[in-house]
């Protein structure tokens, strides 16, 4: 057996992880020492109990690196460990790094000199959706790697507004490829792969996503990433463990300000508070990595607010109420036709008219949030 193939198989035992494994090759030479040791011999690993001992002695009969290159192979993912040269250098400085990486697309040696993460709320209104694709579009076309997760929201915002740039992107998601999630975003990582970079998991290509793979790949888009901008989170937000995790590993954390009246922003404002980097466009950025400006320059307007776009009509005296009720909390039909005493055939055009209009916007399970942009 071969280093590679010892390493994908350490990878697929359940419950040992990065971070037992390094415990591991610290004490045995190599991948293939580790398979080959008895269990009482493993049991005096630190975090290496009896049952984990017996799995790791036992691994013949539970995993098989053979068929998960098998799989790879047959999905067209490469497979590459932490003890080939074209393991990314960044990943390989962490105390934790992933012993096996799945990637569909490529990486490069420049991806992680001039790149940055960019994470957000999975449920982000229209301000954090359209903050999270312009400044990755500028940041992009400056040369600068974005990477992120493929979730929705900020993350998917994030990937496209860097391919619109036609610039470079990498996306670290939660699960195997072969359980790619969201499945909404199958057309999202296709476009990635064909030339725009790489999608990469650390998980075995069937490995589904759950709550611990998530947190897992966060200290991967942290730790490949020169810097991190978080661009709109709440406070429970699972982007305050990516930028946490940022600032662990020695990286420049950066924050976008939002709405002061809205939770979406209590993430970001928190952040600032104890020494995040206020930004408010891609050149802050910039300026702050001393990496080079392009020549002709960055756009002179706000993040918020693309080129061209034409000043949007000032709310009429009904959508005035509807924008005031939802401020004071009344942000679902039901609260909105109470507080306001209007019938829900009454609320709903205006609604819609005012969702077009681009001063609000649906929010999962029924509630409306207030755009950036409403006066």
């Amino acid at each position: 057996m071969t280093p590679r193939e010892a390493a994908i198989a350490l990878n697929l035992i359940p419950g040992l992880g990065p971070v037992r494994i390094m415990r591991l090759l610290q004490v045995f030479a190599s991948p293939e020492l580790i398979l080959e040791s008895p269990s009482s011999l493993l049991m005096e690993i630190p975090g290496v109990g009896a049952q984990l001992a017996c799995r790791i002695s036992s691994w013949r009969s539970t995993v098989n690196p053979y068929r998960e290159l098998e799989l790879a192979d047959n999905a067209g993912a490469a497979v590459t460990t932490v003890f080939d040269d074209s393991y990314p250098s960044s990943l390989r400085a962490l105390p934790d790094p992933p012993i096996v990486l799945y990637s569909w697309g490529n990486w490069t040696g420049t991806d992680a000199e001039r790149s940055i993460a960019v994470v957000g709320s999975r449920m982000a209104t229209h301000y954090g959706r359209l903050c999270a694709r312009n400044i990755s579009h500028d940041l992009a076309e400056a040369g600068i790697t974005v990477i992120s997760g493929l979730a929705r929201g900020v993350d998917t915002e994030a990937h496209t507004g860097a391919m619109d740039a036609e610039g470079r992107t990498i996306a670290v998601i939660g699960a195997g490829l072969n359980k790619l999630y969201p499945r909404e975003n199958r057309n999202l990582a296709q476009r990635i792969a064909d030339g725009h970079g790489a999608v990469v998991s650390e998980f075995p290509m069937d490995l589904p996503p759950s709550r611990t793979t998530f947190p897992m790949r966060n200290r991967i888009v942290s730790g490949w990433s020169r810097a991190t901008l978080v661009v709109e989170a709440s406070g429970r937000s699972g982007a305050l463990i990516t930028a946490r995790t940022a600032a662990e590993q020695g990286r420049d954390v950066f924050c976008i300000p939002g709405p002061v009246d809205r939770h979406s922003s209590d993430g970001c404002h928190a952040l600032i508070r104890d020494g995040a980097i206020l930004a408010t466009g891609a050149s802050d950025i910039l300026q702050d990595m001393n990496w080079a400006v392009p020549e002709q320059g960055l756009p002179l307007f706000s993040p918020c607010s693309p080129a061209g776009a034409s000043t949007p009509p000032l709310p009429t005296l009904e959508e005035k109420e509807i924008l005031h009720a939802i401020r004071l909390g009344f942000n679902t039909i039901d609260t909105l036709c109470t507080s306001l005493g209007k019938a829900a055939h009454t609320i709903t055009p205006l609604l819609a008219k005012m969702q077009i209009a681009g001063q609000i916007t649906p929010d999962a399970g029924g509630y409306f949030s207030i755009n950036g942009r409403e006066l």
